[in-house]
């Protein structure tokens, strides 16, 4: 199906462009650090300076949640068949394309099945999550100073745009695919509230350290802290290790059978890990002997 060759070919692509830009020292100054992390400036002169300089509030966070929540929203709804023509208006439109692009069919037609209950498990699950994060952003979350790249802004609205219909959209092509067994819905359910609740927990100390950082800033005094408690026993990053669990909770849901939605776990792994990596060397070298040397920057006792 043309959407889901569409949808894969974003993820691969954005993955492999936030790889490169990692690789050079100055792109990875200017795109890829943001928040503590961000150096002004980067290494690079003229254009290409103009273009490092490009940033957004790291507040802006927030509208990713936004977008998120009302995407998620109008396709669980058109799924459910709450929207126009009948079939769904995502679903037609998505099958239009198909058309358009040669694939055949017309109409909804170009999708052999409809969505079923595990495709509908599979959206509550992701709009609970992303409902959450919009909550701590706007309730909890302290605000700051703190930078990122338009470049990184722009890539974050793309993702909660297409991220819902990736979810979905394999379920609807109908080729080949199984009805999900119980277990492995109740499994990737599972996933999801352990990491869902362990997130939730690391957020409110990140929250409570960085509430403790303006104060003490203002003050005059050192304003960062080491992270302890919940999974930083473990990790540097625990919050973006419960996040890569969660989209693979998703993926199980549905019965370990979407392709594209392996693409969304690859993306946020690739991301999530180079912006891990980053954190960790910040821990590392603001706080040296006082930071925890066996705690690693993303996965347990490995890396």
């Amino acid at each position: 199906m043309l959407i889901c060759v569409l949808l894969r070919a974003l993820y691969g692509g954005l993955a492999a462009l936030a790889a490169a830009f990692a690789l050079a020292p100055w792109t990875r100054d200017a795109f890829v650090r943001y928040g503590k992390t961000r150096r002004a400036g980067g290494r690079a002169a003229g254009a290409l300076a103009r273009a490092a300089s490009m940033t957004v509030p790291k507040n802006w966070f927030a509208h990713f949640y936004y977008v998120g929540a009302a995407t998620g929203a109008v396709l669980a709804l058109d799924m459910a068949g709450w929207g126009w023509p009948p079939a769904g208006l995502v679903l037609w439109a998505a099958a239009l394309l198909e058309r358009l692009g040669g694939g055949g069919g017309s109409g909804s037609s170009a999708f052999a099945a409809s969505p079923g209950a595990h495709t509908g498990l599979v959206l509550a699950l992701y709009n609970t999550h992303v409902a959450v994060r919009l909550a701590e952003s706007v309730a909890s979350q302290p605000a700051t100073d703190a930078a990122m790249h338009v470049g990184q802004y722009g890539v974050g609205l793309v993702f909660y745009v297409a991220t819902p219909l990736a979810l979905a959209v394999d379920s609807c092509a109908g080729r080949g695919w199984s009805p999900v067994p119980l277990w492995m819905a109740l499994a990737g359910t599972a996933l999801f509230a352990y990491a869902s609740v362990h997130q939730w927990r690391c957020h409110r100390i990140l929250f409570r350290l960085r509430r403790k950082s303006l104060q003490a800033a203002r003050g005059g005094s050192q304003p960062y802290a080491v992270p302890s408690g919940d999974l930083f026993a473990l990790v540097s990053c625990p919050h973006f290790l419960c996040e890569i669990l969660i989209y693979v909770s998703l993926w199980i849901a549905t019965g370990a059978q979407a392709t594209t939605a392996q693409w969304v776990v690859f993306w946020t792994t690739v991301n999530l890990g180079i912006t891990a990596r980053e954190s960790h060397r910040w821990y590392r070298a603001t706080f040296g002997p006082r930071y925890p040397r066996a705690r690693r920057a993303l996965v347990p006792f490995v890396w």
